[in-house]
C-alpha cells in the first residue's frame, strides 16, 4: 500500500477520534449517545463509501499511468524500428 494513503488514513483516523471526543463532551454528544443502532450505521456507511471512493480513485489512477507508459513504449519502439528501417 501506498505510504501516503497509509498517513492519511491515520490522520483521518486521528480526526475522526477527535471529533467522535468532541461529540462526547458537548450537548450535541448526548444526542449521539440517545441515538438509535441505525444511525450509527449510517455513519459506518458514509466512512466506508469514502474510503473505497479514495481506493477506486487512486486505483483508477495507477491504471491510467500504467497504460499511459505502455503506449508510449509501444509509440517508442515503432519509432525504432521505422528508424532502422529507413538507415538501413
Amino acid at each position: 500500500m501506498n505510504p501516503i494513503a497509509v498517513i492519511f488514513s491515520l490522520l483521518g483516523a486521528l480526526f475522526l477520534a477527535f471529533v467522535i471526543r468532541l461529540l462526547s463532551l458537548t450537548s450535541v454528544g448526548t444526542g449521539l449517545a440517545t441515538a438509535p443502532w441505525w444511525v450509527y450505521a449510517v455513519y459506518l456507511a458514509i466512512v466506508f463509501s469514502g474510503m473505497m471512493f479514495v481506493y477506486t480513485w487512486s486505483e483508477e489512477r495507477r491504471k491510467e499511468r500504467e497504460q499511459i507508459e505502455e503506449e508510449g513504449s509501444r509509440i517508442i519502439s515503432e519509432y525504432r524500428q521505422r528508424r532502422l528501417n529507413n538507415q538501413g
